[in-house]
């Protein structure tokens, strides 16, 4: 049986996660703006260029009506660049779903809406401006809308086959500062939890509940089958690992963080390259993601009771993966283009 679905944000990291999985036969429409396929990848039979800022995503009915009959609203797009005001990632994040729920009641289709693990605080942390924007828009969600499915993702990074991340993003920076040994030291408990999920998981667990037509919410996490940090930076010192993946570098330190921001960063900062001072800028802004002590609940193991359920991983090894992965590019992202405005 054939999935009907219409996707925005295909072109980001959980679209085209999700776009690598489609069968032949599937029917799938993505919503396109500033980036497109020259070539349409399998499954996909249109790909219409919109705005999520606007109602109906900017498109007319007659392209609305060209979708036909479909099942699914996928809502993947969002703002989520973490260091953006919070005025502007509400207005792109909370539009976004507000719209994406009124096309969803016109097209009488099950919204599936991406949203993140992250709208709980952690340890008594307060959001972060991305997070905030989308607990704000989760407010939108109401009964009025009885189709709807919410999935929870953690910090998504790259798949289990060959830890390719299309769109790198704070961890990853993190693990390429932490190959090239440029920083010595990371700020952090050595008990807190890291909880990582392969982006070929989440897209699995989607589909599944697109097959299911499952509702409710669905959190993707590796729960408490997450990685500890210390277990996360004595990795390379493991002989499998080393000879598995071949490492070569010696792992950051862990320390106290009140140490590392009264002590250690005013000292080391300033020695740092250009280059790698912006990246351990932008990472700093995901060290916050390693203070966790208590897991995020976990529906993975429930979606793997399907039929093509999604995968089990290891976070160890799984990190491990996308450190030997790193300079890895997408197939698909040969495939894309920018749009002509």
């Amino acid at each position: 049986m054939s999935r009907k679905i219409l996707l925005t944000g295909a072109t980001g990291v959980v679209g085209l996660s999700i776009l690598e999985l489609l069968d032949k036969d599937d029917k799938v429409h993505i919503l396109t703006r500033s980036k497109t396929f020259n070539i349409l990848p399998p499954g996909v039979v249109n790909q219409l260029p919109g705005n999520i800022c606007v109602p109906d995503f900017g498109l007319s009915e007659a392209q609305i009506n060209s979708l036909g009959s479909l099942d699914f609203l996928i809502h993947s797009a969002a703002l989520t660049d973490f260091t953006a005001d919070a005025d502007v990632l509400s207005e792109i994040n909370m539009a976004g779903l507000e719209h994406a729920i009124a096309l969803a009641k016109k097209l009488n289709v099950h919204l599936i809406y991406i949203s993140t693990a992250f709208v709980k605080g952690r340890d008594g942390h307060a959001l972060n401006n991305y997070e905030d924007s989308k607990r704000q828009a989760e407010q939108l969600l109401n009964k009025s809308l009885n189709k709807v499915t919410v999935v929870r993702p953690s910090v998504i990074i790259g798949d289990t086959k060959l830890g390719i991340m299309p769109k790198k993003q704070g961890m990853h920076n993190m693990l390429k500062l932490a190959i090239k040994e440029v920083i010595p030291v990371i700020p952090g408990d050595a008990k807190a939890l890291v909880d990582v999920v392969p982006r070929d998981v989440v897209a699995e667990s989607i589909l599944t509940i697109v097959d299911n037509q499952l509702k409710g919410e669905y959190w993707i996490t590796a729960g408490t089958n997450s990685s500890t940090l210390k277990e996360m930076m004595s990795m390379t010192q493991d002989p499998k690992i080393k000879e598995k993946y071949g490492f070569n570098f010696k792992a950051p330190k862990l320390i106290n963080p009140n140490t590392f921001e009264r002590l250690i960063k005013p000292v080391f900062m300033p020695a740092l390259p250009r280059r790698f001072k912006r990246m351990f800028e932008e990472t700093s802004i995901y060290l916050k993601y390693l203070d966790m002590t208590e897991p995020f609940p976990s529906d993975i193991e429930k979606l793997r009771s399907y039929k093509n359920g999604p995968k089990d991983f290891n976070v160890t090894d799984l990190i491990a993966l996308n450190i030997a992965g790193f300079d890895r590019v997408h197939p698909l992202n040969h495939n894309i283009v920018e749009a002509e405005q």
